[in-house]
C-alpha cells in the first residue's frame, strides 16, 4: 500500500478532522518504526524478531584512541556479524557486561578479538594501532515513508494495512478516549486487531530466541 492510501484508510476509521494527514503519517511511520525495533511479542514474553528485509552490511572504521566508535547511522537493531578487514570473523560478546567484565579498563591493544554493540556504539578490543575498517552485518532503520506514492519499508507487502493502520488507530484513539468515563472500546479494538496482525507477521518469519525455534 501507498502512504497516501494508508493515510486514507487511517482517516476513514477514526472521522476526526482533528488529525490532519500529515499527523496521521507520523503516527504510521511510528508504528512502522516500532515494528521493524521490536515489541512486546503476541507469542510470549520476549521482543519480536528483525524484519528479514531490513537486513544490511556495512563498514565502519575503528579509531586508536578509544575502544568505540557509533554505529552506522542506520543501525536499529541486532549486531549479527563482523569481520575484520582481513577477512577473519570477530567474536561478538554475548552482552555488555560479559565484555567489560573481560575488558574493565577497554585499554587493550592490538589485534579485535572481541566486540559488542551497546548505546549505539560499536566496542572493540583490541584497539588497532592503525584505524581499521570493519564489515558489519545488522538490521538498518526503516525510511519513513513522505510522499504519497511511497510504500511501507521492510513490512511484508501482506500485513501492510492490518499492522500499520491498526497500530496508528489503537494510537490516536488512546488519545481521543483518553478520560472518558468506562472502557475505550475503540483503543481495545484495534489493539486487538493489531496484535493479531503482529502475531502473523511473528508466525511468518523463522528465528530462535533461547534455544526455542519458531518456524
Amino acid at each position: 500500500m501507498t502512504y497516501a492510501e494508508l493515510i486514507a484508510k487511517v482517516s476513514n476509521i477514526i472521522q476526526d478532522d482533528s488529525f490532519s494527514d500529515l499527523a496521521i503519517g507520523e503516527y504510521l511511520n511510528q508504528a512502522q518504526a516500532e515494528v521493524a525495533g521490536g515489541m512486546q511479542s503476541a507469542l510470549g514474553d520476549w521482543v519480536t524478531p528483525p524484519l528479514p528485509k531490513l537486513f544490511t552490511i556495512a563498514t565502519i572504521n575503528t579509531i586508536t584512541d578509544a575502544a568505540y566508535v557509533a554505529m552506522p547511522d542506520n543501525f536499529q537493531r541486532s549486531l549479527q556479524f563482523v569481520a575484520s578487514n582481513k577477512g577473519y570473523e570477530i567474536d561478538i560478546a554475548e552482552s555488555f557486561i560479559s565484555f567489560s567484565e573481560t575488558y574493565p579498563l577497554l585499554n587493550q591493544v592490538g589485534r579485535i578479538s572481541e566486540v559488542i554493540e551497546f548505546g549505539n556504539l560499536f566496542y572493540y578490543q583490541g584497539i588497532p594501532s592503525i584505524s581499521e575498517e570493519v564489515t558489519l552485518h545488522f538490521y538498518r532503520t526503516p525510511t519513513d515513508m513522505v510522499s504519497d506514492n511511497d510504500e511501507p519499508d521492510g513490512i511484508p507487502k501482506y500485513l501492510q494495512r492490518s499492522l500499520l493502520t491498526n497500530h496508528a488507530a489503537w494510537k490516536i484513539y488512546e488519545m481521543i478516549e483518553d478520560g472518558i468515563d468506562g472502557e475505550a472500546l475503540n483503543t481495545t479494538k484495534y489493539m486487538t486487531l493489531f496484535y493479531q496482525a503482529l502475531k502473523t507477521l511473528e508466525l511468518s518469519i523463522p528465528y530462535t530466541y533461547k534455544g526455542i525455534s519458531f518456524l
